[in-house]
Parts: C-alpha cells; sequence; structure tokens
C-alpha cells in the first residue's frame, strides 16, 4: 500500500537523471518529492509521526531546492513559446520585432538563470546530506514505521485519511492567488495519495485522482500564466527597452490574465467534480 517503494525508486533514477543532464529530469524528480511528501501528510496516521514528519521536512528541502530549478525552467518555456508563437504566426495579434527582441532577452535571462540554478542543484545532490536523505528514503519505502493504527487497519485508515484530505480540497475558499494556489495544493495532495492506494481501492481511487488533477491543473494553469503576465511587467519596468516594445509587452501581459480567467471558468464544476469522486 502506498506505493513507497516504487516512488522512492524513481525519485533515486530521476536525481541521477538530473546529473547527467537528463531531459525533464528536475520536473519528474520534483513530483515524485510531492507524492511522497504528499503521501506522508494524508496517511500520517498510518505511520509513526515524529519519523515520517522529520522525513517529510527534509523531503521539503529538496523539493525547494528542485523547485527553484524548475520554476525557472518553466518561465524560460512560456517565454520561448510566446516567441514561437509570433514567430509562426499563431498569436492572432502580431508582435512588432522591437517586443519579439525584448522577449528574446527576457528569454534567454530565464535560461541563464535556469542553467546556474541546476548546476547549484547537482553540486547539492553530490553532498552528503542529500545521499543520507535518498538512503532513508529508501529505507523509509522498504520498511514503513507504521503506528498502531496503521499495522492494525491500513485500509481503513488510508480511507478516512482520503476523505479527510478531499474534505481540506473542498473547504479552500477565496479568491486571491495564494488562496487558490493553497487550493491547488490540496487538490494535489489529495490526487497523489489517490493515486497511491489505487491498488487497494480501485476505480474509486482512480475518480478520485482523476477530479483532484484536474482541478489541480486548472489552478495550475491559471497561477502561471497570472505569474507569467507579472513576471513580463516587472522585466519591461526594469529593462530599458524602447517604448513600442513595453506597449506590446503589455499587451502580452494583458492576455496572459485574459487567459489565466479563462481557466477558472469551470472551477465549481471541477470542484464538484472531486466532492462526487469521494
Amino acid at each position: 500500500m502506498f506505493s513507497l517503494v516504487a516512488v522512492s525508486a524513481e525519485l533515486a533514477e530521476w536525481l541521477v537523471a538530473i546529473e547527467s543532464g537528463g531531459a525533464d529530469a528536475v520536473h519528474q524528480a520534483r513530483i515524485r518529492v510531492r507524492r511522497l511528501r504528499s503521501i506522508l501528510s494524508v496517511d500520517r496516521r498510518a505511520f509513526e509521526k515524529n519519523e515520517a514528519k522529520r522525513l517529510r521536512r527534509r523531503l521539503g528541502v529538496l523539493g525547494s531546492q528542485l523547485g527553484t530549478a524548475r520554476d525557472l525552467e518553466v518561465r524560460a518555456d512560456a517565454l520561448a513559446a510566446l516567441i514561437a508563437d509570433a514567430e509562426t504566426g499563431a498569436d492572432a495579434d502580431p508582435l512588432d520585432q522591437a517586443t519579439v527582441d525584448a522577449v528574446a532577452t527576457f528569454s534567454a535571462d530565464a535560461r541563464a538563470a535556469h542553467a546556474a540554478a541546476v548546476t547549484a542543484l547537482v553540486g547539492e545532490l553530490h553532498g552528503r546530506a542529500h545521499r543520507q536523505l535518498l538512503a532513508d528514503v529508501v529505507a523509509f519505502a522498504a520498511n514503513p514505521p507504521l503506528s498502531a493504527r496503521g499495522a492494525e487497519h491500513p485500509r481503513r485508515t488510508a480511507r478516512k485519511a482520503l476523505a479527510k484530505a478531499g474534505v481540506r480540497v473542498l473547504e479552500q475558499d477565496g479568491d486571491t492567488l495564494e488562496e487558490r494556489h493553497a487550493a491547488r495544493k490540496a487538490a494535489r495532495r489529495l490526487r497523489y495519495a489517490a493515486e497511491a492506494v489505487t491498488d487497494t481501492f480501485g476505480r474509486d481511487a482512480v475518480r478520485v485522482a482523476a477530479a483532484a488533477e484536474a482541478l489541480q491543473n486548472a489552478l495550475g494553469d491559471h497561477r502561471d500564466l497570472v505569474l507569467l503576465a507579472t513576471h513580463l511587467r516587472q522585466k519591461a519596468e526594469d529593462a530599458a527597452i524602447a517604448p513600442e516594445a513595453e506597449a506590446g509587452i503589455a499587451r502580452i501581459a494583458d492576455r496572459c490574465d485574459e487567459r489565466a480567467e479563462e481557466h477558472l471558468a469551470g472551477l465549481d464544476d471541477l470542484a464538484d467534480a472531486v466532492a462526487r469522486a469521494l
């Protein structure tokens, strides 16, 4: 139960891939860290409290380091996509050359920052602390320190934990970016916890995971676009660019905000789907 062995093995593989420059390795390693932390959080009553809490905290440090590099990669990819749309004519509102050049500069800056972050990450992964963390994760997964409740009633404990995680998702409210981010994280925890017990609960867990993933993705797409718009406006303010480029970037940022709002259109329906799946 909980897929701990599989996820810990995948994490080890992706961490090695980061060191060798594997494509999408940082992203995939970050996902595995999040899966493990979600399981340890949602199903915390199944494990010995202090050991699970310490491991989750240590995984959080690794997750933050991976997140720094991944967020820069997402930003660089998003900026590159804006240029690609302009070059292929996919954008309904064509960009002038000054704007394209400015965005290309922003993209190059993001790529350089991402490369530096990956280099720093690889240096951290070579350290003793990270090697020990990985060894401890594998050992925990191979022989989880279960609580009395987790050992005696694993199915009941997991089912109650999933239900509580679902309630936390449905309790999330608020319209600010950070409040929606909290809702997204709650949906992500529910999704990963449900995916970890599909072998035990079958289609019921699959339905919960699918509904939570749809909600997570909508909130994530919204956040990414809002952050991209904010980044564009800040870069335009900080950089010495031509007035026409500044105006062009303002238009792009406005479109990002408009697209972000579109992802919120069916949010209530997605939340209802989570409620029905529980």
